[in-house]
């Protein structure tokens, strides 16, 4: 068996799977003037990246759209780019403070994946007992981005999260969607974890009967998710929010780059120009840059060498964050953060097979295609990713026994993997039939069917059971809480990949959700929030301040709505 078999990943599937070769889910979708439709002449260096002291081409403005091919023109406060989380907060808290507001977004319906909601001081959270302190959730999010970002920022969404968190909630409740459940702080910590979580998560919403036949389909997260969605899309319809779908961003109006953005020049679906003019600002809530190839290599390289892009759509290409550019903003110093995730399930050939459940990505003893252990496995996801990353074939084997069921429950909220809502048996023994999760009665076997050297991995069982016994891990430090052993069979291993979950740069913005020009100079009328903005995050992802991104999102889009409208928060 050759090596490249061992690795789980042939060469023909490597150029399928690894390094960007997902170009199909890279490609599509990108704008003329605001994606990779534009040639671009510069010398390349011989990585592919832009030669030293050369501008790539996206942060080269295009010309300024003339009047005269305008369509058509509208009058409005304040313009959203963007129907997402931070979008739709937006527009909902705009619009409770009296302003007129209209959202153009790229895709043919609102935009949402994912529920997990972190907050600081909730009611939700404070009515189990969980208070925490905001000095210290803003440390430590500065802390994992090396004190890159603005603390000034990083505290506004300690301060007023749990604020926002309360608005949502009485939205939803009043929509009919009930706080299924709130996340105890037990839930959410194990004292025995290598980094040790903040409990910022706060609830789970359960949507009201006719929620999912109004709401978008296709929504990574299922009903917590659905319900986020029915409740901001009601909420700012019934508020008189008017949305403009495929309808994407193109241009900022700002004449010379000098004063106040007035507006922004949209595309409909037919190709036409339409100007939507703002008296009070424009907010950019257009999301990350994940399907932009160049944004990807030129600002975080690393990014590239991974199996799966987890989007349900294609449309994520930076279009804020351009734009913003192309009228003066400055952007968050690179490399930027990337959101990658653990949960990019692979066949032995390591070909992509969906998401994968969390049973697998438990810590586990890991090994690489070699059958070799090289991490301790209770680290959070962007941690072990980073580490999956620096190994030949790029994925990891996480190999566990009949004992699972007994011993994953004593894990609880480890690296972020809690069982809470993934406990699913079912859906595990789904995984193990489509032959995505190996399952096996021998080590020998179950080398065989992973394309793991059989020696090699005996070995590697036969030291992780040794420590496991002592209870100490002299190898790389683990708890002794998750020193489980292999011998019990039958015998499993989950072949995972890295995914992509998104991109954490945007534009540069202060405390009231300002964008800034690269002289740190607020650029009148323009406001930034969610994964457009920046001044946040850096470095890696804090998972351990769990749920922040979509904290931060709701936050400042609520925060940048009603600055922009000239209300207080």
């Amino acid at each position: 068996m050759d090596e490249n078999k061992h690795s789980g990943i042939s060469r023909r599937n490597f150029l399928k799977t690894g390094a960007l070769a997902a170009a199909g889910i890279m490609t599509a979708g990108f704008m003329a003037g605001c994606g990779n439709g534009r040639k671009s002449n510069l010398r390349k260096d011989k990585e592919g990246g832009v030669a030293a002291g050369e501008e790539p081409a996206f942060m080269k403005a295009p010309a300024p759209i003339d009047d005269s091919s305008i369509k058509e023109t509208k009058e409005t406060d304040i313009v959203i780019v963007g129907a997402g989380m931070s979008g739709l907060c937006a527009a909902v808290s705009a619009a409770e403070a009296g302003a007129k507001v209209m959202v153009i977004e790229k895709g043919p319906t609102v935009n949402f994946r994912s529920f997990d909601y972190g907050s600081v001081n909730s009611k939700a959270q404070l009515s189990v007992g969980n208070k925490l302190d905001p000095l210290a959730v803003t440390r430590e999010i500065m802390r994992w981005g090396g004190y890159k970002a603005d603390q000034r920022v990083v505290k506004l969404f300690a301060e007023k999260s749990g604020m926002v968190n309360d608005w949502i909630v009485e939205h939803a409740e009043k929509l009919g969607c009930k706080v299924k459940s709130v996340w105890t702080k037990e839930e959410q910590m194990s004292p025995n974890a290598t980094i040790p979580n903040i409990p910022t998560l706060s609830f789970v919403l359960e949507p009201p009967e006719g929620a999912a036949e109004a709401t978008p389909k296709g929504m990574i997260g299922g009903n917590p998710v659905i319900a986020m969605a029915y409740t901001l899309k009601t909420s700012a319809e019934n508020l008189g929010c008017e949305i403009f779908y495929e309808t994407p961003g193109v241009q900022l109006v700002r004449p010379n780059n000098e004063g106040r953005v007035t507006g922004v020049i949209a595309k409909d679906k037919d190709g036409n120009h339409i100007k939507f003019n703002a008296k009070k600002g424009v907010i950019l809530c257009s999301g990350d840059y994940g399907h932009d190839k160049e944004m990807l290599h030129y600002f975080i390289p690393a990014a590239e060498k991974v199996q799966k892009i987890l989007y349900p759509n294609s449309f994520n290409t930076g279009d804020g964050q351009k734009m913003g550019m192309w009228v003066g903003a400055g952007i968050d110093e690179g490399p930027h953060a990337p959101m990658l995730f653990d949960n990019a399930l692979l066949d032995p050939d390591g070909n992509p097979g969906g998401r994968m459940d969390a049973i697998p990505r438990q810590p586990w003893l890991a090994v690489n295609h070699k059958g070799e252990r090289y991490a301790n496995e209770d680290l959070p996801f962007a941690y072990i990713s980073n580490q999956v990353r620096q190994q030949v074939g790029l994925t990891r084997w996480t190999i566990f026994d009949a004992k699972w069921e007994e011993e994953a429950p004593r894990f609880h909220q480890s690296a972020c993997k809690a069982l809470k809502y993934h406990h699913r048996k079912k859906e595990f023994d789904q995984l193990v039939e489509k032959g995505v999760v190996v399952k096996a009665d021998t080590i020998e076997e179950l080398a065989d069917k992973a394309h793991l050297p059989v020696e090699a991995l005996k070995a590697t069982i036969a030291r992780y059971n040794e420590l496991a016994k002592k209870g100490v891990d002299e190898d790389f430090g683990k708890d002794k809480v998750y020193l489980t052993t292999v011998e019990k069979a039958p015998f499993y291993a989950g072949h995972i990949g890295t995914s992509l979950l998104v991109t954490l740069g945007g534009l540069t913005i202060n405390d009231k959700l300002q964008v800034l020009d690269k002289e740190r100079n607020v650029i009148p009328g323009l406001y930034a929030a969610g994964n457009a903005s920046g001044s946040f995050f850096a470095t890696d992802y804090p998972i351990v301040v769990t749920g922040c991104s979509h904290g931060r999102a709701y936050t400042f889009g609520y925060l940048a709505g009603k600055s922009a409208a000239g209300a207080e928060a």
